[in-house]
């Protein structure tokens, strides 16, 4: 237990450092909060992402904390099936009352590797530059981490679900590998939206990839102060709505997984080593 809580602590503060680094680098010597934030979800100084493969692969990287920790939490709530199949699957007579501790589980784990992550990459902003704090950072950064944290959790179940049908390595790698379909889609927009003659724009179509609710600097805003620091013409959804829609798909997975749970027999093989 010990050496988990190591591994997601070091995996988050050190994913924090990285991303301060590599992504958060200001024209003079101070950076605003709200800036701060739109770079940690891949605009470059007052410039929103952009869909062309370079920009693309960048914001990849900054998912790459995420990825690590998804190998980690990917199978907190699957661990158990490994070392204790027989017991919890098959003789547990309340299966659902375990999945929703395993499940809160999770959500704590994934709460507080953002909470590290975010943490460590505002203090490292802080030893190399001065932060200008601003109402609309404020704001950003708490849709920042909700969101990604959402996103996250919503990942992590996936691959603790997927687990119980083909393994974890097998489910891991499905589960990132739509995540950069996702992105990679993305390099087809400017392509889509020219062969349409104007029938459909940017906002029609980014609004059906996940990943894109992701993208802080591609959302707008009721509140008048976050709008100013949102100048992109890309999707233009709330980040409310974004928030929401992936509270929902949270919550419609986090269902799905107690069905999964309550109805399925594990006890075929064990899909680690394929040994029946």
């Amino acid at each position: 237990m010990k050496n988990r809580y190591r591994l997601l602590f070091l995996t988050a503060v050190m994913g924090g450092v990285y991303l301060s680094l590599k992504y958060i680098n200001p024209y003079g010597g101070a950076i605003t909060l709200s800036e701060l934030v739109l770079q940690l979800s891949g605009s470059r100084g007052s410039f929103a992402l952009g869909f062309s493969l370079l920009e693309l692969e960048a914001f990849g990287m900054c998912l790459f904390p995420a990825f690590i920790f998804e190998v980690y939490a990917g199978t907190m709530l699957y661990r158990h099936f490994c070392t204790a199949s027989i017991y919890i699957f098959s003789r547990c007579p309340h299966r659902m009352k375990w999945y929703m501790r395993e499940v809160c589980h999770l959500c704590a784990a994934v709460s507080v590797f953002h909470i590290l992550l975010l943490a460590a990459a505002v203090l490292t902003v802080v030893i190399r530059y001065t932060i200008l704090p601003d109402s609309a950072g404020i704001a950003l950064l708490v849709y920042h981490f909700l969101i990604q944290s959402l996103w996250v959790y919503i990942m992590a179940l996936l691959v603790n679900l997927f687990a119980v049908f083909w393994g974890s390595s097998t489910s891991y790698a499905i589960v990132v590998g739509a995540q950069l379909i996702c992105i990679v889609l993305l390099n087809l927009m400017d392509r889509l939206v020219r062969a349409s003659d104007g029938r459909l724009s940017y906002e029609n179509i980014l609004i059906w990839n996940p990943v894109s609710h992701l993208v802080v600097g591609w959302h707008s805003s009721n509140a008048e102060s976050v709008r100013q620091v949102l100048t992109s013409s890309y999707m233009q959804a709330d980040l409310y709505h974004s928030l929401i829609m992936l509270l929902a798909a949270g919550i419609i997975i986090t269902f799905a997984g107690a069905f999964v749970i309550k109805k399925h027999d594990l006890l075929i093989s064990d899909l680690e080593t394929g040994v029946a």
